[in-house]
């Protein structure tokens, strides 16, 4: 199949998302949406009948938060649901809806868009990976591939530039999520060091921070704790959370160019003028910033490399845009970092370019000038595995008592694609079945890593001994499709599982809700 326009790159954020796209002139360009703004809220508002994504779902948050989803991406690949109407919904039903939103403005654009690249959190796991892409295809993409958001962004900051020989660091810091990637430039290619991320740190914690500071102002100038059930009824105390927690976020905004800022505070009928200082907000976020500057020094150890062999410092993400985080970038590496690229376009612009490239590669006829054709054709990504992945095996060393232990045969920060085995030995004599655990983590103890699958040898032979050998190999590929295989050496019976990124969960009709989103209207 070809094609002449190029597919979308989209930034899915947790508190705001972008399209992108490259032009015939092989400059990747953001897509506003139907409002005339570059990025969209990504907040959905369950009205009636309707669903409304955006700026207008956000302003309900003060009238209306029952009815109001925001912060989703934090819940992708876990159980989580919201009921309406009698349909539960995931988290990935609710980004299908946020992405058809931003589909559908990019297609008043530029015509008929119906394939992407989708961003993920370098960190984000395989369950979260492939909700991600179920929420894509849900909303009626194609899905021509995940990358990594701080890999899209270093590609962004390199398109003009190009810098060769060169060690970055991209420090993204975005409304929910926390990423650092190291990488490498050598002239067309981009090679991803390591990686290291928190799923729970952004904007949105630097949000609270300040509210819980207006909590506390607000019990210190009136003697009434908000978040006290016997203070305000639940009712009141969602509506005025909500309202505060707005404030907080204009408070934010104002202190990035202001040294202060004034919230009017109103809770029980009663107002409180309060004056936040930026120095007041540093105090109150310091602990937000340590534990930055631990996931960006880990990440650099962890790539082998000293804060001294980093040249370059790429700030991503709305929130590196408070001159507190800039200070402590600068303080951890000695330079400013770069913000050529605007911070909350830098990762949509560079998944366009990805996104280019792979149609490329699958040979599509793209209408482009001939040296962008020519840079895209030769430019090449090298990422890393975000976790270790392996198999759950039992330790039988009487030193250490005997334990079950997560056996990592890919670690983390692996270079992608790549292959590993080894044998491993049954505990148990007549085992005529043997199931092995695929295991993603980072930690030795089982029960912290995350099960994804399993490969089953069946219908072995009766009578066999124990310490039977048994040959484990982990194939993981560019596409993020991981192949498990086993072969029992004694018998010769082999196995092989792949655990894909790809493919929904819940399609087929089986989903109420899958089923829903794909004809929902969206506003």
């Amino acid at each position: 199949m070809s094609t002449t326009r190029s597919a979308l790159g989209i930034d899915l954020g947790t508190t705001f998302s972008v399209a992108a796209q490259v032009n015939s002139g092989g400059l990747p360009v953001v897509l506003p949406n139907a409002e005339g703004a570059p990025t969209t809220p990504s907040v959905v508002l369950f009205d009636g009948g309707e669903v409304v994504v955006g700026e207008v779902a956000r302003e309900a948050l003060a009238t209306e938060p029952e009815l109001v989803i925001q912060l989703v991406k934090r819940r992708m690949g876990s159980p989580w649901e919201f009921e309406y109407h009698g349909v539960a919904y995931r988290a990935e039903h609710i980004s299908a809806l946020i992405l058809r939103k931003l589909v559908a403005d990019a297609s008043l654009l530029v015509g008929d868009a119906n394939q992407a690249v989708v961003t993920v959190p370098a960190y984000f796991n395989d369950a979260m990976r492939l909700a991600t892409r179920s929420a894509g295809e849900m909303a009626g993409l194609e899905v021509l591939g995940l990358l990594s958001e701080p890999t899209a962004a270093a590609l962004a900051f390199g398109y003009d530039a190009r810098p060769s020989d060169s060690r970055g660091i991209v420090v993204d810091l975005g409304g929910g999520t926390f990423d650092v990637t190291v990488m490498e430039y050598s002239s067309g290619n981009l090679t991803v060091r390591s990686t290291g991320g928190d799923a729970y740190l952004g904007g949105a914690n630097f949000d609270k921070v300040l509210f819980d500071y207006f909590v506390e102002a607000f019990e210190s100038a009136h003697g009434i704790n908000v978040s006290d059930p016997e203070s305000l009824s639940i009712e009141d105390f969602t509506q005025v959370s909500q309202d505060w927690l707005v404030r907080a976020t204009r408070a934010m905004h104002d202190l990035t160019s202001r040294e202060r800022s004034t919230v009017m505070l109103q809770a029980a009928g009663i107002t409180l003028r309060l004056e936040v200082s930026r120095e007041t907000f540093l105090r109150l976020s310091r602990v937000l910033l340590d534990e930055m500057s631990e996931k960006m020094l880990d990440v650099v150890r962890t790539a082998g490399l000293e804060v001294g062999d980093i040249d370059i410092v790429l700030a991503v993400g709305g929130s590196t845009r408070m001159p507190m985080t800039r200070e402590r970038i600068r303080d951890l590496f000695g330079t400013d970092p770069d913000t050529s690229v605007r911070p909350d376009e830098a990762v949509a612009l560079g998944a366009s370019i990805f996104a280019a490239r792979q149609q490329l590669e699958y040979g599509h006829s793209l209408v482009l000038e001939p040296e962008a054709r020519d840079y895209l054709e030769q430019l090449e990504v090298t990422d890393v595995s975000a976790h270790s992945l392996g198999i759950s095996v039992y330790d039988t060393n009487v030193d250490t008592g005997g334990r079950r232990l997560m056996h990592a045969l890919l670690n983390r920060n692996t270079p992608l694609p790549d292959t590993k085995s080894r044998t491993f030995f049954t505990m148990r004599a007549d085992e005529t079945r043997i199931v092995i655990p695929v295991l993603e983590g980072d930690e030795p103890d089982p029960d912290f890593s995350t099960r994804i699958g399993e490969v089953i040898i069946d219908g072995l032979p009766a009578g066999r001994p124990a310490h039977q050998p048994v040959r484990v190999s982990m194939t993981y590929d560019r596409d993020g499709i991981l192949e498990v295989s086993a072969l029992d050496e004694e018998s010769g019976k082999a196995v092989t599982t792949r655990i894909e990124r790809s493919g929904a969960i819940g399609l087929g009709g089986k989903d109420a809700a899958a089923a829903i989103v794909r004809s929902i209207m969206v506003h």
